[in-house]
């Protein structure tokens, strides 16, 4: 479990490094912040249970370096999925659950509440529930992201 967290921490350093190095390159130095007001959520055409997302630097429908949040209302489940590339979570707000399989089983659920950071590998296929309020994550990755539906 170590190893994995300490690969993790590794490839977020990396992550971000090639980030500021491409943002240095592409625009005036300037700090740019954002209060928690100002990030601007929106529903993507692919949403349809009441999620959000908001982009915070970059864009995953394109590619290249990108920082998303999504916002997750209570009650919902996202079936069992893969992407094609790791997924680099950060729970922020409120406790996120997050099981392994190829089929949404609620037994197998874990909770990781605001301030954990999880790794799910390319290819595992994991399911996701908010179960108790509002849950916020932020993912952050390179290339375009995109989602595989295994149960419909």
């Amino acid at each position: 479990m170590k190893r994995v967290l300490s690969a993790a921490a590794a490839v977020v350093t990396i992550v971000a490094a090639v980030a500021w190095e491409t943002s240095v390159a592409e625009r005036k130095m300037e700090i740019v912040g954002l209060s928690a007001d100002e990030v601007r959520w929106f529903t993507p055409p692919y949403y349809n249970d009441g999620r959000q997302r908001a982009q915070l630097f970059g864009d995953s429908s394109q590619g290249g370096t990108w920082i998303d949040r999504v916002k997750i209302p209570s009650g919902a489940r996202l079936l069992a999925h893969t992407h094609p590339q790791d997924e680099l979570v950060t729970v922020i707000e409120g406790t996120w659950y997050l099981g392994e399989g190829a089929k949404f089983d609620s037994a197998k659920l874990k909770g990781y509440p605001a301030g954990s950071f999880i790794v799910i590998p390319v290819g595992i296929p994991h399911f996701v529930a908010a179960k108790e309020g509002t849950v916020v994550v932020q993912l952050s990755g390179r290339g375009r992201f995109q989602t595989n539906y295994l149960e419909k």
